[in-house]
């Protein structure tokens, strides 16, 4: 059997308990939640994997448990070798530990985009995976955002059509569609597999300006339906994004977005927010991350609005904070300057029978910063 097919075959058989890539716990349904660290495990910026001559480890933007509880799948976002690695996770406490095992190369779409900017996955119903590419915006021809399927082996099924409100002009200023670097960073299926959630970063050029240190900015939450083997565009909602948040400097650069998505069921969600600020002349700067609990029922369908600029009577989904990752208690010397996180998942059921989250830093490739898998207890009440 070829590399291709054994990893393809370790997959299926990791998800063959269940026709669908449903969380091993639910979280609780009803209530007030405690989220509290029950594990941290960091991973080393230029780690080689496959060691000794693979390319570094890193660059994890998104994340998904495979039903077994003991394996995640992991996308990265290296433009120039796009791959989802294969990771098993076990322990708690301190034997909290994810080591990755796998890699699975993706093959380059023979459509736009071009370059494959990796910032997100999922598992579908029929066990192929789905990747959220942000595109580019720093270069000319602009590169599209895009919905992408691929089989398990990292082979090019089809793209899923994405509205032509998100698409910027080829060239030129961005005057609508995706800003760069704030297309779709999340994607997430619900339980049961009937829909799928992505997100802009941040608004679109026509929806209004980025977030500030005052003020939020409306990105757009997208729902897509199963049908026909894939899944299609339906409603669009809007998500306000927090913002940026008072800081102990005034900024030189600030920026608020929405960079992940979990799905709880078909109308409730996990959303990640992250912020960063810098005073370049000082070298200070700030991350924030914060997790939200999203409502859509009341949120108006705003599929049909070109432009969020001049619509009238619109309202956005609810939200709820859940956790400051800046107020989460034991988080090691090393993480009190939080990093980059950007990837939500499911966790593993805990040795007290408790539901938890996973979220991962990605470490952009930088030797300056780490991949850090946070495990986090769900439980019900303050």
């Amino acid at each position: 059997m070829n590399r291709a097919l054994a990893i393809a075959a370790g997959l299926v058989g990791m998800a063959s308990c269940t026709t669908m890539p449903e969380a091993p716990v639910r979280l609780p349904s009803s209530g007030p939640w405690t989220l509290r660290l029950a594990g941290e495990f960091t991973i080393e910026p230029l780690t080689r994997f496959p060691a000794p001559d693979g390319p570094n480890f890193g660059g994890v933007s998104g994340l998904v448990l495979l039903p077994s509880g003991r394996e995640l799948l992991a996308v990265c976002d290296d433009g120039d070798d796009p791959r989802v690695y294969r990771l098993a996770i076990g322990g708690e406490g301190s034997s909290f530990r994810v080591t990755p095992i796998d890699v699975i190369r993706l093959e380059n779409p023979p459509d736009a985009p071009l370059i494959l900017d990796a910032e997100s996955l999922a598992l579908t119903p029929g066990g192929h995976l789905l990747i959220a590419s942000e595109g580019q915006g720093d270069r000319q021809p602009w590169r599209p955002p895009a919905l992408i399927e691929f089989g398990l082996d990292g082979r090019f099924i089809r793209h899923l059509e994405v509205r032509s409100r998100f698409t910027p002009v080829v060239d030129g200023p961005i005057t609508r569609g995706v800003r760069d670097n704030a297309a779709f960073e999340s994607l997430t299926i619900v339980p049961g597999g009937g829909r799928l959630f992505t997100a802009t970063e941040t608004a679109l050029a026509q929806d209004g300006g980025m977030a500030t240190v005052d003020r939020g900015t409306p990105a757009r939450l997208l729902e897509y339906v199963a049908r026909g083997g894939t899944f299609e565009p339906a409603r669009e909602f809007v998500y306000p994004v927090e913002p940026v948040g008072a800081l102990p400097f005034e900024p030189s650069f600030a920026i608020n977005g929405l960079v992940d998505l979990l799905a709880l069921n078909d109308t409730e969600l996990l959303a990640l927010e992250r912020s960063f600020a810098q005073d370049e002349a000082r070298a200070e700067k700030v991350t924030r991350i914060r997790l939200f609990r999203v409502w859509l029922d009341g949120a108006s369908n705003v599929a049909s609005v070109d432009s969020l600029a001049t619509a009238e009577g619109v309202t956005p989904v609810r939200k709820r904070l859940l956790l400051d990752l800046g107020d989460l208690a034991g988080l090691s010397p090393r993480l009190s300057a939080l990093d980059n996180f950007e990837g939500l998942a499911f966790g593993p059921r805990l040795t007290d029978g408790s539901a938890s989250l996973l979220l991962v830093s990605d470490d952009n490739f930088d030797k300056t910063q780490v991949t850090s898998f946070l495990l986090l207890k769900v439980s019900r009440g303050r």
